[in-house]
């Protein structure tokens, strides 16, 4: 008996009961995170049996799946993620269903009249909208910030979607026939590289630059035809130097603000000057200057200069223009005088 008593007050019973009270929330949590856990096992175990993985959707799609693995999205997109974010299905959705509803189809079963078709049992891009398809690729590609804002673009807003532009497994990778608003490759031998090198090295667009982009904008491949024009043709500049196609705060969807876009290039109209023109501190570059293409010197939006002036400088009889109208006109265009029209750190008139 004494024995016991000593088991007995060793043990359970015999614990100060301030012990019990804090071992008691412990346990509660124990139970819980091990409940949780089955739980999200049990969720994710459910989740996961509708997806079937990459291998059996190249039973009929090698030609897709091929391609595919070519990519760099194929590599990211591996074994060391769940089931759900591999391969084809990370896109396209569960494809469980649908595999075995084809299977079901070539051995000769038809759905009944109200099941759905194995086709309509996984996602396919070409049946939904813009804003949906969107939506899918977003789900990865939203940490970049040129990226994160496709939201808000115009090319969204017009419902273009991003398989409009990027094809993730190309399979007409022939090669590119030279478009006729392409000048350089029309009088010049242009070394060509593989279309299927170049597909897989330039975000897998389905078409190079600028041909993808004018397929669309046909007013701005006009503006390229002119005599003076950014060498976008030649391919010393790209649409993507300037503009931003995934969205952007700015207007037109530049990839900086004001003038900043242009002086990334024309560093040496940057400033800061001790002496700034006005109209490019408020308007920009674009006040002048025609960016595309135009049949004027340097890009400006009028073929003389001193017209281009005048459209600020209300009249040669106004306060901002001191000279008589006989000397204005046969003095000839402002930059005679006013040299550093941009900006200067000298003259307030931008005389030197």
């Amino acid at each position: 008996m004494k024995g016991m008593r000593m088991e007995n007050r060793s043990g359970v019973r015999g614990r100060p009961p301030h012990l019990l009270l804090l071992a008691a929330p412990l346990l509660a949590t124990v139970s819980i995170s091990i409940c949780g856990s089955r739980a999200a096992a049990q969720e994710t175990a459910g989740k996961a049996s509708g997806y079937v993985g990459s291998d059996a959707c190249s039973d009929c799609h090698f030609a897709e799946f091929q391609q595919f693995q070519k990519t760099a999205m194929s590599a990211i997109l591996s074994n060391k993620y769940p089931l759900e974010q591999r391969g084809c299905e990370s896109c396209h959705g569960p494809g469980r269903a649908h595999s075995e509803g084809e299977k079901a189809e070539k051995e000769g079963k038809k759905p009944g009249p109200n099941q759905p078709k194995a086709a309509t049992l996984i996602y396919n891009f070409s049946k939904h909208s813009a804003k949906e398809n969107a939506a899918r690729c977003l789900t990865c590609h939203q940490k970049d910030q040129k990226e994160s804002l496709f939201g808000r673009s115009r090319h969204l807003g017009s419902a273009v979607s991003c398989t409009e532009c990027h094809d993730p497994h190309r399979l007409n990778a022939g090669d590119d026939v030279a478009k006729p608003s392409a000048a350089l490759e029309a009088y010049f031998s242009v070394p060509k590289r593989p279309a299927e090198h170049a597909w897989l090295d330039d975000r897998l667009l389905r078409e190079k630059q600028p041909q993808l982009c004018y397929s669309c904008h046909r007013d701005v491949e006009a503006e390229f035809q002119l005599p003076v024009r950014h060498r976008v043709n030649e391919g010393a500049v790209k649409c993507t130097d300037c503009h931003n196609p995934h969205g952007s705060l700015t207007a037109r969807d530049l990839k900086s603000a004001g003038s900043d876009a242009c002086t990334t290039c024309h560093m040496e109209k940057k400033g800061p000057f001790a002496y700034e023109h006005a109209a490019v501190l408020v308007e920009g570059c674009t006040v002048c200057h025609t960016p595309h293409g135009t049949i004027n010197l340097h890009l400006l939006k009028r073929r003389q200069e001193r017209q281009l002036c005048l459209e600020c400088h209300a009249a040669p009889q106004a306060v901002n223009v001191p000279h008589p109208r006989l000397g204005f006109q046969t003095a000839g265009e402002c930059t005679r005088c006013h040299i550093e029209i941009h900006g200067s750190n000298y003259q307030p008139q931008f005389l030197r």
